[in-house]
């Protein structure tokens, strides 16, 4: 058998691996995934310094929603490691105003212990509404922030709202890319994920149908199809 591709996996926001479920499953034959904590510091830099830690030689890099623009600053940090790049639901661009507007509600909630008031303020712009799933995807949400807990959503939202403009480094990525977004997502719109394509030297788009901001939740077999169907050409 050949040898399996390390991948080092970047969540997004207020999320951790319970979103990598299906894939860390599913593609256990041809990749060894490790998949990084980025509750325990507060920028940028600093989270890409800590995901690597746990990672050797040359590897595969997911980076999903915040996690996109940890991944934009590890390719800054080490783009020799980097043999391909998968972006999911993120942006290469610094913080906006709207995105801006629901950090100081959803802190002050945490600090109540109010995770749950925080997922179903997340929930209509994180998931398309025919694929909630009747609430279950809401419940996972609700498990991830209350184990980011204030300290960790402090540190990641001091650290995403302090991002830089990855823009000007698009064009230097030179490893295999995929790109993928959901063509109903309302935090980092399909524009945002076609001009990261559209920049990236040869990389590839994938768009989901009916599916928001978090396909691996919404449509978790088709994700992990996609990606299976991505890592093995790149294995080849």
């Amino acid at each position: 058998m050949a040898k399996k591709i390390s991948l080092l996996v970047l969540p997004g926001h207020l999320c951790n691996w319970r979103l990598f479920h299906h894939q860390k499953e599913h593609l256990a034959e041809i990749a060894d995934i490790v998949i990084a904590d980025l509750y325990g510091v507060d920028s940028i830099a600093e989270m890409a310094r800590v995901a690597t830690e746990s990672i050797s030689g040359e590897f595969v890099l997911l980076g999903n929603s915040m996690g996109g623009a940890v991944a934009f600053e590890v390719m800054r940090q080490m783009p020799k490691r980097i043999i391909g790049l998968v972006l999911i639901g993120t942006t290469a661009h610094p913080e906006w105003p709207s995105q801006n507007a629901r950090r100081q509600p959803a802190e002050d909630l945490a600090s109540q212990g109010c995770f749950r008031s925080i997922a179903e303020m997340y929930a209509p712009v994180f998931f398309h509404p025919e694929r909630t799933q009747g609430g279950r995807h809401i419940h996972t949400l609700e498990k991830m922030i209350a184990e980011a807990g204030l300290i960790g959503l402090r540190n990641q939202q001091k650290a995403f709202s302090n991002r830089p403009d990855s823009r000007p480094d698009l064009l230097e990525i030179s490893c295999p890319t995929l790109v993928l977004c959901g063509r109903d997502d309302a935090i980092t719109p399909l524009s945002m994920s076609e001009e990261i394509a559209g920049a990236i030297p040869d990389a590839k788009i994938e768009v989901f149908e009916i599916c928001g901001h978090i396909p691996m939740l919404e449509w978790p077999a088709k994700t992990t199809a996609v990606l299976q169907g991505w890592l093995e050409g790149l294995a080849r």
